[in-house]
Parts: structure tokens; sequence; C-alpha cells
């Protein structure tokens, strides 16, 4: 029988992905959980889309066969019937929205939902909880850790599909690189990142599974930067950071989205090459999958993308307008 996906956050960069792939393998009954018009809707980077903007996303969703189900989603009396028939519920709300996913896990349970994905597309957030330096990312890690105990308590199987960096955010110039840049990292940008949670549904091996992804790449810094360079044609400016620069860099940072980003920078020059956090499961597993080629990624959706969070981040105070 078809299995039911239920995308919660869906209009989201990783989310639209998401539906848009699963629109075109065909392979599972789609639907999309949206806040009813007037919600508070939070977004890790750019501006949410306007409501006549979303209403032409579900639109043309619905237009493909995807049911789309409005609710308030912090109301169980709603959410449960609007979960009913769901067996796999992915969240893909963003890191600041993480609390909006308690709701959902008993609106699951009552509902029969057989199987949750959280939004968890980025370290290995069961290692970071315990790391040694404590940061504001590794207090979300031991939230995130949390609200897997809490679908396991509700008795719903589960699927974590961490998925490294995502390289539109740590591309600003000049890009602060972490270590030496010689290190092998696991590259998943937002898009790709949505392209690749139908694939690994669909694999037996995801029940009850963290499956780390590189859903874009898998190579170096300095791999990554040439690359750019040659599709740029010029000098990306870099540092390098090591772990004490990072940690000094974090403590001098106000808080905001770029003290975020330095937290992630120590966790990754504390560990080891190696760690789980860079393991690479859709080689292994799901070999077919191609991530977007980085020459097309670069000019076509990075660049365009570094454009408005550098505008966001001067808006908010935390770049300096020149």
């Amino acid at each position: 029988m078809t299995k039911t996906i239920t995308v919660f956050g869906a209009t989201g960069t990783a989310g639209s992905a998401c539906v848009e792939e699963l629109i075109r393998l065909g392979s599972f009954n789609v639907q999309v959980l949206a806040r009813r018009p007037g919600q508070q809707e939070k977004r890790s980077a750019l501006a949410p889309h306007s409501a006549d903007a979303k209403r032409g996303i579900y639109d043309r969703w619905r237009k493909s066969g995807v049911e789309v189900k409005l609710a308030d989603v912090t109301d169980h009396a709603e959410l449960i019937p609007a979960l009913r028939g769901t067996d796999y519920l992915v969240s893909c709300v963003p890191i600041n929205a993480t609390e909006s996913q308690y709701p959902l896990i008993w609106a699951a349970k009552e509902a029969g939902v057989e199987r949750f994905v959280p939004s968890e597309f980025g370290a290995i957030y069961e290692f970071e909880q315990f790391w040694p330096t404590d940061t504001i990312h590794r207090a979300m890690a031991r939230q995130k850790a949390f609200i897997r105990r809490m679908i396991e308590f509700a008795g719903l199987d589960y699927t974590i599909i961490p998925a490294g960096f995502w390289p539109e955010y740590y591309m600003l110039e000049p890009v602060m690189v972490m270590g030496d840049g010689s290190q092998l990292v696991s590259w998943s940008t937002g898009r790709d990142v949505g392209r690749i949670i139908p694939h690994v549904l669909a694999h037996p091996l995801s029940r009850n599974a963290i499956c780390p992804v590189a859903a874009t790449a898998y190579c170096t810094w300095d791999e990554l930067l040439a690359l750019r360079e040659r599709t740029l044609g010029r000098k990306v400016e870099r540092i390098h950071l090591g772990n004490a620069q990072w940690k000094a860099a974090y403590e001098r940072q106000p808080m905001g989205g770029l003290k975020e980003l330095m937290a992630i920078g120590i966790l990754a020059t504390e560990g080891a090459e190696g760690m789980s956090l860079f393991a690479n499961w859709n080689k292994t597993f799901i070999p077919d999958f191609r991530g977007t080629p980085l020459d097309e990624l670069f000019p076509n959706y990075i660049e365009p993308f570094l454009a408005q969070f550098r505008q966001q981040l001067i808006a908010a105070g935390e770049l300096p307008a020149a």
C-alpha cells in the first residue's frame, strides 16, 4: 500500500524542496500541514512568504495532487484530524521554531501516525548535547535530543537525518574556515536536504535510525572554495580559525544568527575528522541520489542567497553596512 507523507513547514527551503521531490517521484501520497492564516511563523533566514505567495504555492501543489490541510498547529483538537491517514510526518521547521514540534508529537500519536521525522538536518544532536563546550547551539541540541525522546515515548517510529553544514550560511566573506581547510565535510544545501528526505524514507534501513547524509557534496573546505573561485572567476577571501579562535570569536559576538553559526564552528573544530557528524549514509544506501552540481549551485542559488542574507544581517545590526 502506498504510504502517505505529510510535510509540516512545507513552504521553507527544505520543506518546499521535499514536497517538490515527493511530487516528482510519485511513490508516496503527499499532504501538507499548513498553519491557519495569521498564525505566527518563524524563519531561520530571509523573509517568510507572503500570504498571497503561499496561496500560489498551495494552488500549484494541489494541481499535482497534493492535499493541503489547514489547522491551528498549536491545537490538538485540530491537529489530530488533520494528521489522520498520515503514515510519515516530516517536520521541516527551522531551528528557531523547534518547539513547534511538541504539539505535533501528541497529535501524531492520537492520529495513528507511524513515523515522525523531526527537523534535525544539521549535526547529530544526540552527540552534541554532551559536547564539552556549552553554546547556544548545544542548548538547541539538548532540546532536539529531548524531542526524540518524546517521539519514542509516544510509541512512534523515527528517522533522523543529520546533513552536516548548509554551505549557503558559511560563504559570507571573509569565509571563516573551520580548521586548516583539509578536513572532509558533509555539505547539504537546504534544497538538497529537502530533496533527499523522500529517498531516505523509502529505504527500509531508515526506520528507527540516524541517517547522516551529504546531500550536496562530500569534500574539504579547500575543495569547495576552489570550485567557488573557478565558478566566480575571482579569489574568495577566507580566514582559517582553530578551536580557540572560534571560541574567542563566539564570546565577542552579540546574540543573533552569526553567533549561532560561530557556535557550530566550535563544534566542528572540537571533533576529530571522520566523526559521525560527517558520515555519508546516502553514498552507502542510496548511491543513485545526486545533489545539485556545485558549478550550478554557486551562481544560481548560493550567491543570490548570500546577497539577501547579508542584507538581513545588516538590517539586524549584525554586520556593518559597508
